[in-house]
């Protein structure tokens, strides 16, 4: 029955250091609403397992909580993809910025212009407000012109 049960579950597995989300359903914490967090983190790094059923975080000393937990109640911590603006640039008179490539598209946004701007070495654009691309105009006076 276990092998007809177990043929399409995938192990959950997990590397040393790896920050992990601890779900909240089998903890016993005070009921504060129906906004209550169903998971807390990244809560800790992993640091040892013990078993292929338990692993060890390095929990914060205020949680209370013990530091072994079963891989069902872990989630992998996934960075998000991009964190800030590209990499800044400095220019020849001493200004900070960033190297816009080329103007894809422009938007109304609640009474505001944005301007789909892809950078250099960035592979996703970005939609940017009028107002933070006044460095650039020339290049929205010729996108504005086709």
């Amino acid at each position: 029955m276990a092998d007809v049960f177990d043929r399409g579950r995938k192990e959950k597995e997990f590397n040393v250091g790896d920050q992990m989300y601890l779900s909240t359903k089998n903890l016993d914490t005070v009921y504060t609403g129906f906004l209550n967090s169903c998971k807390l983190g990244p809560s800790g790094r992993t640091i040892l397992r013990l078993h292929k059923h338990a692993y060890e975080l390095n929990l914060s000393p205020g949680l209370k909580l013990r530091h072994v937990f079963n891989p069902g109640s872990l989630k992998p911590y996934k960075q998000p993809a991009r964190l800030s603006r590209p990499q800044a640039v400095i220019f020849h008179d001493g200004t900070v910025g960033q190297i816009v490539e080329v103007v894809l598209k422009k938007r109304q946004r609640k009474g505001n212009t944005q301007y789909l701007i892809r950078w250099v070495g960035e592979v996703k654009a970005t939609w940017e407000p009028l107002e933070d691309l006044h460095p650039v105009t020339g290049l929205i006076k010729a996108f504005e012109a086709k």
